[in-house]
């Protein structure tokens, strides 16, 4: 199964709503539960039901009947029976107290699918819950309204719209936010540097390309990645495309060596990151996962790969799909890797539809570097560790100067003392 994160399998943002009758759908190993929930999927058939019950859960189940015996016989007032059992349910499973494992109604359900693709109408960042039960940003998307706006790595989401939100209530927060027509606004308080800041942010169609690429002086190709996308509906384009184009391009043009910038990027899909994997390392493993029953799968490259001197540029704000692909060019050997230790996601999560419509994602698994590390929870440490200037360290990256940018300049005299 070639997954994202195990997240999709080629086509899975377009056919995941017909899947959703029957099937598990995995979820990209960068969970990075967006504000406008973009995240890549997969599919893999398996069917839904019943699970074994053991004692306890016989006996958890008896007093719920026997809740619902009371209620039916003394309680005052009438119950909305599919509400409640919809509660019922979420409370169970946010009970587990884990970021990345959700319920979601039906109507929550269809938002979520409705924006897996590439495209689709939000603010464009990446958010998740933080030690602290706060959400806390990991990146906007580069070129969506909260990156105009100036929302950066690390922000804490307190509130939307007046109301308040910890990180329990993520997935409330996020509803809010994605429940209006592109031109309509948000209100949004966030904590930076324990000071508030106050944004109202209009929410857009998020859809831009992932991929931008600069020749630099020597010959020496920049490649920037800001996420792994999948294709949109009714387009072929999606960022393996795109990276196999503009780099096609760039070696027509006459580069010679290459920097792979994957500051502030958030992640996506497995699959997308595994093709351009694929294209730069010789055949072999490029990751893999175990899930809880000792199951491993494996994701692994053909015999084509590139041979030119590769740098990547790595920052606090590289997560999940952006370390996969730095732990196999890593591990093999083919990129100098350059600039901070990376955020450390590296844990996958799958979406099981239910009939009704409903459904639930879990983390089901954690996924490995060829050479056997899991970077979850701490990252992938730099081959050479350079800071960024102090006046510049809460820019993204994309928008230092390059004569300010202490990384790509380490990345450029690297590649000029390599042959």
């Amino acid at each position: 199964m070639n997954e994202l994160e195990n997240n999709e399998i080629s086509q899975a943002a377009e056919d995941i709503k017909k899947k959703k009758r029957n099937g598990k759908i995995k979820l990209a190993a960068a969970f990075i539960l967006t504000v406008a929930l973009t995240a890549s999927v997969t599919s893999c058939v398996c069917n839904i039901g019943y699970i074994n019950s053991t004692e306890k859960t016989a006996a958890y189940q008896q007093k719920l009947n026997k809740v619902k015996e009371l209620l039916d016989k003394h309680y005052l007032y009438d119950i909305d029976e599919e509400e409640t059992a919809e509660k019922a349910v979420a409370a169970y499973v946010e009970g587990l107290d884990e970021p990345y494992t959700h319920y979601y109604t039906k109507k929550e359900f269809e938002d979520f699918t409705s924006n897996i693709e590439d495209s689709y109408v939000g603010i464009g960042i990446v958010i998740s819950m933080n030690d602290n039960n706060q959400i806390e940003v990991v990146a906007p998307f580069e070129g969506s309204p909260a990156y105009a706006a100036g929302v950066l790595p690390r922000d804490i989401l307190k509130s939307v719209n007046g109301v308040e939100y910890s990180g329990d209530k993520m997935e409330e927060a996020v509803n809010v936010i994605t429940g209006g027509k592109a031109g309509t606004t948000v209100e949004l308080v966030f904590v930076r540097d324990g000071k508030e800041i106050s944004m109202t942010i209009e929410r857009g169609d998020i859809s831009s390309e992932s991929v931008s690429t600069e020749m630099l002086d020597g010959n020496i190709g920049l490649v920037r990645i800001s996420s792994f996308n999948t294709n949109s509906k009714g387009s072929k384009q999606d960022t393996y495309t795109e990276f196999k184009e503009k780099v096609e391009q760039m070696q027509a043009e006459g580069m010679e060596k290459m920097i792979i910038d994957l500051r502030d990027n958030p992640g996506g899909s497995l699959d997308i990151v595994c093709e351009i994997s694929d294209m730069i390392v010789p055949e072999g493993l490029i990751t893999y996962m175990e899930y809880k029953d000792g199951k491993r799968e494996e994701f692994k490259s053909d015999a084509n790969e590139m041979n030119i001197p590769i740098c990547v540029l790595i920052n606090e704000n590289s997560a999940s799909a952006s370390e996969v692909l730095t732990g196999c060019l890593k591990d093999y050997k083919k990129a100098t890797v350059i600039g901070k230790t990376s955020y450390g996601k590296g844990i996958v999560q799958s979406v099981y539809p239910f009939m009704d419509g409903s459904g639930i994602s879990m983390t089901v698994a954690k996924y490995y570097s060829p050479s056997g590390v899991c970077i979850h929870g701490t990252g992938i440490t730099p081959d050479i560790e350079v800071d960024m200037p102090e006046e510049f360290k809460q820019y993204y990256a994309s928008s230092v100067p390059h004569d300010n940018d202490t990384q790509l300049q380490k990345a450029v005299e690297v590649l000029r003392n390599t042959e």
